[in-house]
């Protein structure tokens, strides 16, 4: 039983945001709330984050994308919890007491070859950080409180922060030597050296990968926004592309707990149906997303048909929506949303009224967009929206006095349309 001293850490709240939802699975979420609260789960889940983009920003190392991001959070979210639980329990922390997410993110860096010291600087890092949280949750409680749970507090997050380090020291340096040790590894270098656009030897390469790096390419990328998911799912899934898509070849690699590199290839290009239909063709199961870049031919195709896909998978997870990105969909708009603070300025600059967050407002804009991606007609874009042809002139006669102007050639604003989609307006600011 805890001492009621503790019980300042019951009373931790984080902020309501529906964007702040917990990375961990369900079942570590579910054990932390069940001893702690929820409120103390909430604010968790809110340090975190923020724990997170403190560790990327000063050890770049641990970053590289929307991946490594989630799966370091993952880490560093199931550690706070498992913190939380502990100081409120009281009592030294048990050898070996590391978040199995933490250890999985810890596998993860000695796959991708992050050096053991940037590994362990993200590790001081973040306890730093979350002592400095925490302290400053102490300082609102009554004086005897804050004298006695300072010090408490301090000396055991030393105790945690001293052996967490010690335990992922040993585990990354196992599991570095058994990747070492493995072909995948020889794989993984060498896809990332074409990736990089650095210079490789084809034919080695394409030994060791088992892939015609000289056919025509389709990448692809397979995830699972929840962590919890089985990798067999994503290969199950990469291995039944390949083979809807008629496809001679397929490489998978690796790049995550719940992500997966793919390329599919033919000796003299896709069918014609593959190209058009692939909407129809590969929607992933409920459980799966699945981002697709465009056919390109040869060495440089594999590298361009997988930075492709990743634009997609990008615009995917901005947008939050479809399981199926195509990068034909969203070349386009990927222009404009590179940089998100600048796609914002243009759709403030642009839209104006029209870029206000209520649904009103964002039915009437994607009335709009629609109207100008149908070539203006109002017909097509009624069926398409499935309303009244009346209803979609109402609209746009509606939006263009938002806009305080008609929409004339309409490109600039079609873009912003397009921009504010993806990049969700509602966050944007003033």
């Amino acid at each position: 039983m805890s001492d009621p001293a503790q019980d300042w850490l019951l009373r931790l709240r984080g902020e309501e945001s529906p964007s702040l939802r917990p990375a961990c699975a369900a079942p570590t979420v579910a054990g932390a709330a069940e001893r702690v609260g929820s409120g103390p789960v909430d604010w968790a889940v809110q340090v975190a984050r923020a724990m997170t983009a403190e560790i990327i920003e000063r050890v770049p190392e641990h970053g590289g994308g929307p991946a490594p991001f989630e799966t370091l959070r993952r880490s560093v979210e199931a550690t706070v919890l498992m913190a939380l639980c502990g100081l409120h329990a009281g009592g030294k922390p048990e050898s070996g007491l590391v978040a199995p997410e933490a250890v999985e993110g810890n596998h993860e860096l000695a796959r991708r070859g992050i050096p053991l010291d940037r590994v362990l600087r993200g590790v001081r890092i973040g306890h730093a950080r979350l002592h400095r949280e925490l302290m400053a949750a102490i300082e609102s409680e009554p004086e005897p409180i804050r004298a006695a749970e300072t010090h408490r507090v301090t000396e055991l997050l030393f105790d945690y922060a001293d052996m967490q380090a010690s335990q992922l020291a040993e585990d990354y340096i196992a599991e570095r030597d058994r990747w070492r040790s493995g072909t995948e590894t020889a794989r993984r270098r060498i896809v990332e050296d074409i990736l990089a656009g650095r210079r490789v030897d084809q034919e080695t390469a394409m030994r060791v990968l088992g892939y015609d790096l000289a056919h025509h390419h389709l990448a692809f990328v397979v995830w699972a926004p929840s962590p919890d998911t089985p990798a067999e799912g994503l290969h199950r899934f990469a291995a039944e592309f390949a083979r809807t898509a008629g496809a001679v070849r397929l490489l998978t690699v690796p790049s995550g707990p719940s992500r997966l590199w793919a390329w599919t290839g033919w000796a003299t290009g896709p069918p014609a149906d593959v190209i058009a239909g692939r909407r129809a063709r590969f929607e992933p199961p409920p459980e799966l997303r699945v981002a697709v870049g465009p056919p390109a031919a040869g060495l440089a195709g594999f590298r361009r048909s997988h930075l492709g896909a990743g634009e997609a998978e990008r615009i995917c997870r901005q947008s939050g929506g479809e399981r199926l990105c195509d990068y034909a969909d969203i070349r386009v708009a990927s222009l404009v949303t590179d940089v998100a603070e600048h796609g914002h300025w243009f759709i403030q600059e642009v839209l104006g009224a029209l870029g206000a967050p209520d649904d009103r407002t964002r039915e009437l804009r994607e009335t709009l967009r629609v109207y100008l991606a149908e070539g203006r007609s109002p017909q097509q874009a009624a069926e398409r929206l499935h309303v009244n042809r009346n209803t979609v002139t109402y609209r746009i006669k509606r939006a263009q006095e938002l806009l305080g102007r008609p929409v004339g050639a309409g490109l600039e604003i079609w873009l912003a349309l397009e921009a504010a989609r993806i990049l969700g307006h509602d966050d944007a600011g003033g």
